[in-house]
C-alpha cells in the first residue's frame, strides 16, 4: 500500500511537472509597437542603422549591437518563465537573467536582470562623500499625509502614462518578414 502510494505522488508529480513545462509563448514580440511595424516588411537585418528598438523571441534577443541566446527556460507557472541568457556584444560576452510574463493581451513583460553600464570614470564622481557623514537634514524625508494629498492628482496621471511607456513591455507582432 504504501509503494502504491509513493508510484501514485511519483507519477503525479511527473505529470504536473509536465503540464507546467510549457515553453515560452510563440511569435516574435517587439519593444515598441514602431518596431513591429518594421518588422511587417524588412528583416532585422534589413533594418540596419532603423533597428532601433529590441526583439525577442521564444531563443532569445536582438537589438542594434547585442543578442541573447536563452540557454535555459524554468517555467513559474503557464505564462511566466525565468531564462538563463548567454549576452555578446562588440568587445565583450556576459551572462544575463531574464524574468518573462505573459499578460492577458497575450503581450509580454520582460524584466532584465543584468543592468549594462558604462566605463567607470573617477572625474564624473560628484562627491566622495560617505552616505554617513551627511547631515539629516540633508536626507530625503518620506511625504507626509498634505504632501500625498497634493501629489494624488498628479500621481493618477503619472500611474497612466507609466502604463503606456512600460520600459519591459514587448508588443506582439502579429505579421514579420520571414
Amino acid at each position: 500500500m504504501h509503494r502504491a502510494v509513493l508510484l501514485g505522488l511519483g507519477v503525479w508529480l511527473a505529470a504536473a511537472g509536465v503540464a507546467l513545462a510549457q515553453g515560452l509563448p510563440e511569435g516574435t514580440f517587439a519593444s515598441s509597437k514602431e518596431g513591429c511595424a518594421k518588422l511587417k516588411d524588412r528583416t532585422v537585418i534589413e533594418l540596419g542603422q532603423d533597428f532601433d528598438f529590441t526583439v525577442f523571441s521564444k531563443t532569445g534577443t536582438s537589438a542594434n549591437a547585442e543578442r541573447c541566446d536563452f540557454v535555459n527556460v524554468t517555467p513559474h507557472n503557464a505564462t511566466s518563465w525565468l531564462a538563463t541568457a548567454f549576452c555578446e556584444e562588440p568587445g565583450f560576452t556576459f551572462p544575463d537573467v531574464f524574468a518573462i510574463v505573459q499578460k492577458q493581451t497575450g503581450d509580454l513583460s520582460v524584466t532584465r536582470m543584468t543592468v549594462q553600464q558604462g566605463s567607470y570614470d573617477e572625474t564624473d564622481d560628484e562627491s566622495s562623500t560617505i552616505p554617513d557623514d551627511l547631515d539629516p537634514s540633508e536626507v530625503d524625508r518620506p511625504k507626509t499625509d498634505d504632501n500625498q494629498a497634493a501629489a494624488g492628482d498628479a500621481g493618477a496621471d503619472a500611474g497612466a502614462s507609466a502604463q503606456e511607456d512600460d520600459q519591459d513591455a514587448f508588443f506582439r507582432c502579429e505579421s514579420v518578414k520571414p
